[in-house]
């Protein structure tokens, strides 16, 4: 629902640009412990990465990823 009703581009607490460059992503969405990776290209969002924060890993089909 954040990514579909809202601006997607727009930062929120739990919406937001990432900090660091990345080629797979440029905006996150943190839902819990789920972390949502995506791109928004012509007003169109393009989810890129959908994983788990445990700690401080992060888990994409259960592996540890590193944007």
């Amino acid at each position: 629902m954040q990514l579909e009703e809202a601006d997607a581009t727009e930062e929120t607490r739990h919406r937001f640009r990432l900090r660091r460059p990345s080629e797979h992503a440029d905006f996150e969405l943190r839902v819990g412990d789920l972390r949502v990776f995506y791109r928004v290209v012509e007003r169109r969002v393009q989810v890129v990465l959908i994983g788990l924060k445990a700690g401080n890993v992060l888990l994409v089909e259960g592996r540890r990823f590193t944007l």
